[in-house]
């Protein structure tokens, strides 16, 4: 007798509660197994929109696919250079009608290619299968190279919610505007993550939502105003930016020059209030209440005990400095005072 339990067989109401038993990477295991397959999990799949889908390009002859859960990364599937072969038994797959071999490895599945090109057809074919069976577009994307942000403007129409430039040491630094290109894939947010030299160029020919810089330890007031230029929300985790440079940025914010700015956060190299308020303390009054500032991403950023900046136009901009971290938190809000 067979122990083999006969999924496809099933009643409906039965495949639909297995179905929605699974983790996100056993339900897309489960669709490789035929294109057959594929289409029964999708038509009984219900929690494709729970998790965020994310495509990491970063990882040295390595992309990995996967889910967002709890803030935590979960691998589903990778396309990995063929020397990174593990020994480990292989299993066949069907993907988008295609044959492939996939190995366990470490805590997912990955695919094995010879050849950029291979590569290249390999993170087409689960990047289509994934957005097939979720029904959901990619959320985020970790890339080093701007040619993936190209790759993905190929195949997808959306924007991503956010993009994370990671560069390893031995990998070139490009240009802000090398990741955007008109052919390349849009983002709402985008955060760089890796050290940028000095004189880094952030002009910017895209709007965004939110920009994080994590290690700008040369960032000036020149790559505030930049970066301030097209965006919401700036977040600038180091700078060069002293008091003088603050009292600038105040300025061309009071002069409507960078009028769609809602936030800024900032460590700053140096913080003396009469610096920072020479020539515009009038338009400066003190702010009692409670207020804070919920960012793109979800984090709260602390605008009170602070001062209120107001412009000739009635708009209130908070603003708070913290000795203790140096970090400076100023945010327009909404009311008029």
């Amino acid at each position: 007798m067979s122990t083999q339990f006969r999924l496809l067989e099933v009643t409906d109401v039965v495949f639909d509660e297995i179905v929605n038993q699974l983790e996100l990477n056993e339900i897309f295991y489960l669709s490789l197994c035929s294109h057959k397959t594929m289409n029964i999990v999708r038509c009984h799949l219900r929690k494709s929109i729970k998790y965020p889908l994310f495509v990491d390009t970063s990882a040295k002859n390595a992309i990995i696919f996967g889910y967002i859960r709890e803030q935590k990364r979960v691998n589903i599937i990778s396309v990995q250079d063929e020397g990174k072969y593990n020994g480990e038994k292989i299993e066949e797959i069907n993907i988008d009608g295609s044959t492939n071999d996939i190995t366990k490895y470490e805590d997912h599945y990955a695919m094995y290619t010879g050849s950029q090109d291979e590569q290249e057809t390999g993170f087409f074919l689960v990047l289509l299968h994934m957005r097939l069976l979720f029904r959901n577009d990619i959320h985020t994307l970790y890339c080093n190279d701007p040619c993936y942000k190209v790759s993905f403007m190929l195949h997808y129409s959306e924007s991503l919610r956010m993009t994370y430039i990671v560069r390893g040491e031995d990998q070139k630094i490009w240009r802000m505007k090398s990741y955007e290109r008109e052919e390349s894939a849009k983002t709402n947010g985008l955060q760089l993550c890796s050290f940028l030299p000095r004189g880094y160029d952030f002009t910017l020919k895209r709007d965004y939502d939110y920009i994080r810089v994590e290690k700008a330890m040369y960032a000036s007031l020149e790559s505030v105003l930049q970066l301030s230029e097209r965006s919401k929300e700036v977040i600038l985790d180091e700078s060069i930016l002293i008091s003088k440079g603050l009292n600038n940025f105040f300025n061309h914010w009071l002069q409507k020059r960078i009028d769609g700015l809602k936030f800024l956060s900032i460590r700053m190299e140096a913080y003396r209030e009469f610096s920072v308020y020479k020539g515009i303390e009038q338009r400066i009054s003190d702010a009692t209440e409670e207020i804070n500032y919920k960012s793109y991403t979800g984090d709260l950023y602390r605008l009170s005990p602070g001062k209120y900046l107001r412009r000739d136009d009635g708009v209130i901009a908070s603003f708070f400095y913290n000795p203790s971290t140096r970090i400076l938190n100023f945010g327009v809000v909404s009311k008029t005072k």
